[in-house]
């Protein structure tokens, strides 16, 4: 039977204690325990950002990917082997910023991908600025008058672009709906989504009204 450490690497996470991204990375491990998925039947694919980080820690194929690119690789891994399980995983940065556009044409496409977004609020590996998911009005580091634009709620969008997939949010104050809802983003059959709504330890202050 597969154990933890059949998915982890030998090396020591990085993230500040306390971070959320520890509950993401143990729902992951528990999933793939649960669905009995192997390491070589695997593909992960990691956006830059805090939750990028990640690609040291999961035992398995899988590419660090540039900003905004884990979503088409990811597909092209799916396209190519459709027997694979495929996680693209990355922040609400990355997901929702510079990779929108391969985010909506994976969920009309509804191909058999798992992507699961840290959404922070903020650019947190630059240290704190302003983000597509930043409330409106939140002063940042590069907002200091507060932020113009209006924030985007992937889980609104998604469903309005393809009612079929599955796309989901949780809080990750709430551990065994992360746990939960991670495994069955991983079973469903097709598009996946599933936002962790996270606070940022280290900048989250700033979105503090």
């Amino acid at each position: 039977m597969a154990t933890i450490q059949n998915y982890r690497t030998n090396n020591i996470p990085t993230w500040c204690p306390g971070c959320p991204n520890y509950l993401a990375l143990s729902g992951i491990e528990k999933a793939l325990i649960n669905l009995k998925i192997t390491p070589h039947n695997l593909v992960v694919t990691y956006d830059i950002g805090c939750v990028g980080n990640m690609a040291d820690f999961i035992r398995s194929y899988g590419s660090h990917t540039l900003h905004g690119r884990c979503i088409p690789v990811a597909m092209g891994a799916k396209i190519f082997n459709p027997d694979l399980t495929v996680l693209a995983i990355g922040g609400d940065g990355g997901i929702y910023g510079e990779g929108l556009n391969h985010l909506i044409a994976a969920a009309r496409m509804n191909v058999d991908i798992t992507v699961l977004v840290s959404n922070n609020y903020l650019y947190s590996l630059t240290t704190g600025q302003t983000s597509p998911t930043t409330p409106k009005g939140s002063k940042t580091k590069s907002t200091p008058l507060g932020t113009p634009n209006v924030p985007i709620d992937a889980v609104k969008l998604l469903k309005s672009v393809n009612p079929a997939i599955f796309i989901q949010r949780v809080e990750a104050k709430n551990p065994g709906e992360v746990f939960s809802q991670i495994e069955a983003a991983i079973k469903f059959k097709g598009f996946a989504l599933l936002e962790i709504s996270e606070f940022c330890l280290a900048f989250g202050k700033q979105l503090s009204p």
